[in-house]
């Protein structure tokens, strides 16, 4: 899967002017110099974690929910924004320990699902979700908890060690929060990258050469653990899929890793009713447009003349 495919960020995010009230406690393991992206309000979690929020247009609501390395702000974040606020109110946010977002300890899957459900019950009125890889399993613990989204649109979460005999288990979380604790930040990034997403080698190593890039992917490397853990230790969470109760669309494209499409089926067959689809000519990170057609597919809305 070719680097500029992927999730994390081609530049660092845009600064923000502050840091919103209650933001990353001293043992969120951040990196100080991480860039912020722009904050349009704030949502108090239930654990008192203050997460930074930005909105963008009218109309149908939607929360996206996105990869490893996608903050509100960030280039695949931003485009994909772009692409929806037209005809729906776009909700992004910062996961905890992330971007512009507060970090209360201890880490938890149940809160992230509590920040996902604050985030939602701020936009008041009825609200659907998209999710792209690691995003799209957060949507789905969210769905599972019955965090109120009317319908969901999830793409490649990677969900690996389920269909793929290289994927790694839980046991890997554990891995990456000892290079972290050692201080060795590129190390985890690096193993994230490679072993969760299947980044080759090479891609790896020439992002090591763009330090803008490099910065921001290092800058979260003490949550990329977390995202392993949100997404089952890399195996469906097939209980957790089964509970879900509101229509769903898993997609994946036809250009990107054999497993990915793999793992999107096996989502889509574990949660009831879904359905699964397979987009010619994308790969991992989805053409906006792309994304923007499915959702307009599948919340209903006609297509624009």
């Amino acid at each position: 899967m070719p680097a500029d495919q992927h999730a994390p960020p081609g530049q660092p995010p845009r600064r923000s002017p502050e840091r919103p009230p209650g933001g990353p406690g001293r043992d969120s393991g951040r990196d100080p110099g991480h860039d912020l992206g722009h904050v349009d309000r704030t949502v108090v979690s239930a654990d008192g974690t203050v997460l930074a929020v930005a909105e963008s247009g009218s109309g149908p609501a939607l929360v996206l929910v996105g990869g490893a390395w996608d903050h509100h702000g960030s280039p695949t974040t931003d485009r994909i924004v772009a692409a929806l606020h037209d005809r729906y109110r776009v909700v992004t946010y910062d996961r905890r320990g992330r971007g512009a977002s507060g970090d209360t300890a201890p880490w938890s899957v149940q809160r992230e699902v509590e920040d996902l459900a604050a985030v939602a019950a701020s936009v008041g009125g009825p609200v659907d979700a998209v999710g792209w890889c690691v995003g799209a399993g957060v949507v789905l613990r969210g769905l599972a908890t019955g965090v109120p989204f009317g319908r969901a649109v999830l793409w490649e979460p990677p969900y690996r060690a389920s269909v793929d005999p290289q994927g790694d288990d839980v046991l890997f979380a554990d891995f990456l929060d000892g290079h972290v604790a050692a201080g060795r930040r590129a190390q985890a990034v690096r193993a994230f990258l490679s072993r969760v997403l299947g980044v080759p080698i090479p891609h790896i190593t020439a992002a090591r050469l763009k330090p803008g890039l490099w910065r921001s992917l290092l800058a979260d490397a003490h949550v990329l653990a977390r995202d392993v853990r949100v997404l089952n230790g890399l195996s469906v969470p097939e209980r957790v899929a089964a509970s879900v109760g509101v229509p769903v669309l898993v997609a994946s494209g036809d250009r990107g890793a054999e497993w990915m499409r793999q793992a999107s089926v096996a989502l889509a067959e574990a949660v009831p009713g879904a359905r699964h689809l397979v987009v010619p000519g994308q790969g991992h990170v989805p053409e906006p447009s792309v994304l923007r057609h499915l959702v307009d597919r599948f919340v209903g809305l006609p297509a624009p003349e």
